[in-house]
């Protein structure tokens, strides 16, 4: 039952979890009188993200951690303007750092490269499979990129998923293929997040999944082979 309307930013979900919705979903969980800021979305999302904490009452330099679920601009390309607002260190994937930082250039579709400014962020924390960061573990799960990660609460079963799988329909899909870095990595990920207890599932895109998890992979993993490995050429 959700009980801190008030104090949690973005649509309450559970107890100390908010969702900030849009083409990206940012999340924000709370951790005593820390708040987790969890994806930032594209540049023009900040002012969203802004307001969602001003409209919870919840003072920016209240925000402890960035996290990346992945180096991807719709993922990151807020990160630059809130860490001048909020002073919290940005964390990332080591595979994915130097994409974030500017040190190289992201693999990008020409079409995205025109319409968005990148807006490199500086890295202040490295992280690695099954690092915590306060009550969440930090799960690898490359494919989508080679940094990506979800961040799994193991209390309550929350995971945010990022785009290691992503909700369309009341279906677990992989994000479009051409997204991706390693289809045959991100296929073989879904194992790994499979063997994960998860009650709650939080995805970068779509709605929040907090029925029948288990299955829906189950379904995904089934399909996944034929739907994002074997297509028909054409």
């Amino acid at each position: 039952m959700v009980t801190d309307a008030g104090t949690t930013p973005g649509v309450p979900i559970v107890d100390g979890v908010g969702r900030i919705p849009g083409f990206v979903n940012s999340y924000t969980f709370r951790v005593g009188e820390e708040t987790y800021l969890i994806d930032t979305g594209v540049a023009r999302k900040a002012k969203k993200i802004v307001q969602a904490f001003q409209t919870a009452g919840v003072p920016l330099d209240r925000v402890g951690k960035v996290l990346l679920t992945h180096h991807h601009i719709d993922h990151m390309g807020g990160a630059s303007f809130l860490l001048q607002n909020t002073h919290a260190p940005l964390s990332c994937h080591g595979d994915d750092a130097a994409f974030v930082d500017g040190r190289e250039e992201a693999p990008m579709p020409l079409l995205m490269r025109l319409f968005m400014r990148v807006h490199p962020a500086p890295v202040a924390v490295l992280l690695k499979d099954g690092d915590r960061v306060g009550p969440l573990v930090v799960v690898h799960l490359p494919g989508h990129t080679p940094g990506e990660v979800a961040f799994y609460e193991p209390t309550r079963k929350i995971l945010f998923a990022g785009d290691s799988v992503v909700e369309r329909k009341g279906r677990l899909v992989l994000p479009a293929p051409k997204y991706a870095s390693s289809l045959e990595l991100a296929v073989g990920s879904l194992d790994r997040l499979h063997r994960l207890d998860v009650e709650l599932l939080l995805p970068g895109h779509g709605v929040p999944v907090g029925k029948n998890v288990t299955s829906l992979l189950d379904d995904l993993i089934e399909r996944a082979p034929r739907d994002y490995l074997h297509r028909p050429a054409g």
